[in-house]
């Protein structure tokens, strides 16, 4: 529809939800949004927007044609606080198409929208395609934030390892498991990269993994850098009698995929990171249904849809998605086990993570940014558990004494708790 300001309907009840509606037949989504627009008319649009747009063409369409493709208003709250300082401009697109309708004040609303489950019919694209799409496109909307979606059951295959699976690989039945990002993440050969992993992992680290950032020439590249990463890996298993795991690294392009993850099943990689918000949101099934290996979901590009209170998607939201498609490992926010943590916040984003969910394998989260011995009793509060991963790479790094005794002294910390 792509429309720039609202056309309402002259029979709006075709929007709203009514009691003969299956809800298990409907996701259901909510938004925190601003318009100068009523609240019900907003709602009206939003819906609109999203689904059947147009309700009657004659000779061809009629509205009770329409009946299960159109998303329905669940509710609509004026909110107390109007959030139009930090918003995006609005628009008017000057056609005969489109009219100023019944402007008002600007006004702030929480909207939870019904949406067909057969819109999203369990494909991963059809989450951002359908649940936001040309929302943000619409000019009398001024802030934009999806703040809680319920998919309906059985979206998603859900991790294949979860959090028990991934302790398992390891032979422990509680974290927390410490993990070295290899840094730096471009620019090191593969012998200068293998060394730091088996310094670490000698150390006491229990896994290394790719950089995001690493990019391979072709799959032959990405061989020779996994094979001699395993090497490392099996070495210092033989010499610290630990088990040991390393995560490689899948970004890559859609034709590269399948070859790349052939590879690594081959070369026997432990766990695999994808980040499903550049290669899209579909390579988590891809991966999961195998249930081959763990499989992180990296946060690459996520912060730009989450970081700006007013315009974007919540990290519940994320996590929701993340789960039912089939993350094992999730990456916190920056804020998230900081010192400047919301620790209500971090409890609601591990709720999503491992509540009850129709049987789905709950996540393991990764906490990552700066982290250090002396936080580990305050990750462990934020998390509720010891079940998550620390990634940690600067503080060992940077140690006076060298990276092999900054990995003994962070794993002795975890061993004293």
């Amino acid at each position: 529809m792509s429309s720039g300001n609202l056309v309402k309907p002259k029979d709006a009840s075709h929007f709203f939800w009514n009691d003969s509606l299956d809800p298990d037949q409907f996701a259901s989504a909510r938004y925190r949004v601003t318009s100068h627009f009523s609240g019900e008319d907003t709602a009206i649009g939003m819906a609109m927007e999203q689904s059947a747009s147009t309700l009657d063409i004659a000779g061809f369409v009629t509205q009770d044609m329409l009946e299960h493709s159109t998303i329905r208003i669940k509710e609509v709250q004026e909110l107390s606080e109007t959030l139009t300082a930090s918003g995006v401009p609005d628009f008017h697109l000057n056609t005969e198409v489109y009219n100023e309708g019944n402007r008002q004040g600007w006004r702030s609303y929480l909207v939870e929208l019904a949406v067909p489950a057969w819109l999203l019919n369990g494909k991963p694209a059809q989450l951002l395609n359908v649940l936001v799409g040309e929302l943000p496109r619409l000019g009398f909307l001024t802030t934009f934030r999806l703040v809680d979606v319920q998919l309906p059951p059985g979206f998603g295959p859900g991790p294949s390892f979860g959090r028990a699976g991934i302790l398992g690989l390891l032979n422990k039945d509680k974290g927390p498991i410490l993990c070295r990002a290899m840094r730096p993440g471009v620019g090191l050969d593969v012998e200068t990269m293998a060394a730091l992993n088996l310094e670490t992992l000698r150390g006491g680290f229990h896994l290394v993994k790719d950089d995001e950032l690493i990019e391979f020439s072709d799959n032959e590249a990405f061989r020779k850098h996994a094979l001699r990463m395993i090497r490392a890996r099996d070495e210092a298993m033989q010499e610290t009698g630990e088990k040991k795991l390393y995560i490689a690294n899948l970004f890559c392009e859609p034709q590269e995929l399948a070859r790349r993850w052939e590879t690594a099943l081959e070369l026997g990689v432990d766990a695999v990171l994808v980040a499903p918000f550049i290669q899209g949101l579909g390579v988590l099934p891809y991966l999961a249904r195998q249930a081959e290996v763990p499989v992180l979901a990296h946060n690459s590009f996520v912060d730009l849809l989450t970081r700006n209170r007013t315009w974007g998607i919540d990290d519940e939201v994320i996590c929701h998605w993340i789960r039912h498609l089939g993350g094992d490992w999730f990456v916190t926010p920056g804020t998230f086990a900081a010192a400047e943590m919301d620790i209500e916040k971090c409890r609601s984003l591990m709720s999503v993570a491992t509540r009850d969910e129709g049987g789905l394998r709950d996540m393991m989260p990764n906490l990552q940014g700066g982290k250090h011995p002396g936080g580990l009793r305050g990750y462990i509060d934020a998390v509720g558990d010891r079940s998550f991963m620390l990634i940690v790479a600067n503080w060992i790094d940077s140690h006076p004494d060298g990276l092999l005794q900054g990995a003994k002294e962070f794993r002795q910390a975890l061993d004293d708790l």
